[in-house]
């Protein structure tokens, strides 16, 4: 048995075994005993030191495997991952693409997360991305009249305007909620002047972004979430 398992204490009730296994090993995680990259003990050794039965074992693993903490590779054995927020975030974006929200609670989301995300962006935005935002949106007024195109260039813009807000897990957050939205999005980006308008809407963004306004981004990004709720409720509503 190695030293990592040396300082696990046994698990000492059998009722919910291998939730308690499970969040032992998050702690031994947390704490550093076990890093980010590492191979875990076999399933037998963590059965042996826990005083679990290996099914047990297993099953606390999968529970981890599930929340993206640990991964099984090639050539065998359990691994921690790397723990980055766009791996722990992959349980939320799964769930998030099952569950049928409501129209209104997935823009609400959106109108809180985006917005601040923006703020923080106009704070944090190297120049590089002031640059990289400001080219996209000198295309997005090319393209009001190609849906397809300027949906690529639209992901391209939210998603830079996530990465500059510095929070890799709001980050990870908006970009799932995107994902959720573009699907009801895509027939409201047929709508006539409605691309013209979010053009129009990404400019105010990301001027208030270039020049530092993080109040003014807030607010510039809250309105154009809320036509895009407009727009994507009224083709919700013509296509039932």
């Amino acid at each position: 048995m190695n030293n990592t398992l040396a300082i696990i204490a046994p698990i000492t009730k059998k009722k919910t075994a291998s939730e308690r296994v499970g969040e032992r090993l998050r702690e031994l995680i947390a704490s550093g005993n076990i890093a980010p990259g590492e191979k875990l003990p076999s399933e037998n050794d963590l059965a042996q030191a826990l005083q679990v039965s290996r099914p047990v074992v297993r099953e606390a693993l999968r529970g981890l495997a599930m929340m993206g903490i640990v991964e099984a590779r090639q050539g065998g054995g359990r691994y921690v991952t790397d723990l980055k927020a766009n791996k722990l975030m992959e349980p939320l974006a799964f769930y998030l693409e099952l569950e049928k929200h409501s129209l209104d609670e997935l823009f609400d989301s959106r109108v809180l997360i985006d917005s601040s995300l923006a703020g923080k962006a106009a704070e944090k935005a190297t120049d590089l991305q002031k640059e990289r935002l400001t080219n996209l949106v000198k295309l997005g007024h090319t393209l009001t009249l190609d849906p397809i195109k300027f949906r690529v260039m639209d992901a391209e813009l939210h998603g830079l305007i996530s990465e500059a807000g510095s929070n890799a897990f709001l980050n990870r957050v908006s970009q799932s909620l995107y994902s959720l939205a573009i699907n009801r999005r895509r027939k409201a980006s047929e709508l006539p002047d409605v691309l013209i308008q979010s053009a129009i809407d990404h400019e105010k963004i990301v001027t208030n972004i270039v020049a530092g306004n993080s109040l003014g981004a807030q607010k510039a990004m809250i309105e154009h979430v809320e036509n895009i709720r407009k727009t994507t409720a009224l083709i919700t509503k013509t296509t039932e």
